[in-house]
């Protein structure tokens, strides 16, 4: 009987292949495996910033650098938000998207100002100042390649 219920499922699992065009899973599964593979580098580069950011704070007894944290959740939403409402690709102007890359550059940019004004005042140390830029460069690189690495342009796309 456990080979008939093996059949079934292997008839089953034609059934959907045939039905949905899974081409994902016809490469023999490379596509699945570099995308688990981006994921895990990213969540590792993202850690590695988040690390950075705590001992920046927690070495030098001073919480406020930590307000950076806003920066890195606003940046990437004006250009999540173009790339889903955009109505061309990016072969004609499109000023939507444009704004969403000014917006997210000024965010960006204002995260690393933040520190540097800080820093400045005198009130984070040097030290602090190194590790905090460390994990703005991490964080803001993990950002740019989950962009760059889950650009879903094709005609399936949500």
């Amino acid at each position: 009987s456990g080979i008939n219920a093996e059949y079934v499922s292997f008839q089953t699992f034609q059934h959907y292949f045939n039905e949905y065009n899974l081409s994902t899973f016809a490469d023999g599964g490379r596509f699945m495996r570099s995308s688990i593979s981006g994921i895990i580098g990213l969540s590792f580069s993202f850690s590695i910033g988040v690390l950075l950011l705590s001992l920046g704070c927690a070495l030098y007894h001073n919480w406020w650098p930590a307000f950076v944290v806003i920066f890195y959740v606003l940046a990437p939403i004006p250009y999540a938000l173009a790339k889903r409402y955009s109505e061309t690709s990016y072969s004609g102007a499109n000023c939507g998207l444009e704004v969403a890359l000014f917006l997210t550059s000024a965010l960006v940019i204002s995260a690393y100002g933040l520190v540097l004004v800080l820093a400045h005042t005198q009130i984070i140390a040097k030290g602090a100042l190194w590790l905090l830029i460390g994990a703005d460069t991490v964080i803001f690189s993990t950002i740019l390649a989950y962009f760059i690495l889950f650009n879903d342009e094709d005609e399936f796309s949500f």
